[in-house]
């Protein structure tokens, strides 16, 4: 294998990986994988275009909201330019759904192995870094120019989670999963 093919079957391993572990907290259902289920994770842009994102699924909560992640199974923190994208796309589809009128209170996830950044670590989910992001790629936008409530709303919604491959170990086994699953659907 190539390089470049190395590390799409790392980013397709850690994307199952992740889908794995957010499951196991309990917390969230994650059913919906960028190989499998495109469409469901997938969102519209302020310029029309469409970004999808490798995991996708809903809160275990009252509300079921819906969050979408993205996944990077690096091993550097050569991240930054990437992240600043990703800050951008999930702006611009914050924005997108409350201009069409419909805020499905989205939550997004960064999920690395590797931090990244680190100086700017503790910033890198407030509105000054995604005003900054979407500085970046103002064609993301599509003509609308950047509004900073809606910069703060985003800031609460996202997630900047490490994982490690030694996890797995902390992981609850699938079939206990179940269990517990059951156990919630019949007490609801």
């Amino acid at each position: 294998m190539v390089a470049g093919e190395v590390q799409q079957e790392r980013g397709r391993e850690g994307a199952y990986f992740a889908q794995a572990w957010l499951e196991s907290t309990t917390r969230v259902s994650a059913p919906w994988i960028v190989y499998e289920a495109s469409h469901m994770t997938t969102l519209t842009l302020l310029n029309g275009k469409h970004e999808s994102w490798d995991v996708a699924g809903y809160f275990e909560n009252d509300k079921k909201n819906l969050f979408y992640a993205e996944i990077k199974a690096y091993t550097s923190d050569s991240q930054g330019p990437k992240y600043r994208e990703y800050l951008t796309d999930c702006y611009s589809a914050t924005a997108k759904m409350i201009k069409d009128g419909v805020d499905r209170e989205c939550e997004f996830m960064w999920i690395t192995w590797h931090p990244f950044s680190m100086g700017a670590w503790t910033k890198l989910c407030n509105a000054e870094i995604i005003q900054e992001a979407v500085a970046d790629y103002p064609e993301k936008l599509g003509g609308e120019e950047y509004d900073p409530e809606i910069g703060k709303l985003l800031a609460e919604r996202l997630w900047l989670i490490v994982l490690s491959e030694r996890q797995e170990e902390l992981m609850m086994k699938r079939e206990y999963l179940g269990h517990i699953r059951s156990l919630i659907t019949r007490g609801a």
